[in-house]
């Protein structure tokens, strides 16, 4: 299948963390285990320092470098295809660096995908998805905002 249009992106936008960035999340962290354990909610309290420690070595690793696609029979990111059928329309968000498509799909549980477009025109990626899928103006979820606020 040849590609209309092809460009390489990263998964997403990292910021670098500073030592009062991780003292907070401990703090935070070792806070809300206690008063886990104070309730006698044990499961919660190691629960809590799991997601805890987990989240700060994803936070931590540099995103990994993708490569997006689309092609006519729909948008492919790594080697993963949502074909146009699964998907319901997108969204250009052209005014932040880096643009990004958010694209609504079908799908429960994955209902956005969102692709950083950096390389290429948006101009360009926008003509090519409207000859398959709508355009509706999409926002990102608020707990993804939220997220990226706080730098995870």
């Amino acid at each position: 299948m040849k590609p209309l249009i092809s460009w390489d992106a990263h998964e997403h936008v990292h910021t670098e963390k500073n030592n009062d960035w991780y003292w907070a999340v401990g703090i935070i962290t070792i806070t809300a285990a206690a008063l886990a354990f104070i309730f006698n909610n044990f499961i919660f309290g190691i629960f809590i320092i799991v997601g805890s420690f987990a989240l700060v070595i994803h936070s931590s690793k540099k995103p990994r470098l993708i490569h997006c696609e689309i092609n006519d029979r729909g948008v492919i990111i790594n080697d993963t295809l949502y074909p146009f059928l699964t998907l319901e329309s997108f969204w250009i968000d052209a005014h932040i660096r880096p643009a990004k498509i958010i694209i609504k799909s079908h799908k429960t549980f994955m209902p956005f995908i969102i692709i950083y477009i950096d390389e290429v025109d948006p101009e360009e990626v926008r003509d090519i998805l409207l000859n398959y899928i709508s355009e509706t103006e999409h926002h990102e979820p608020i707990s993804q905002k939220l997220l990226e606020m706080l730098g995870f």
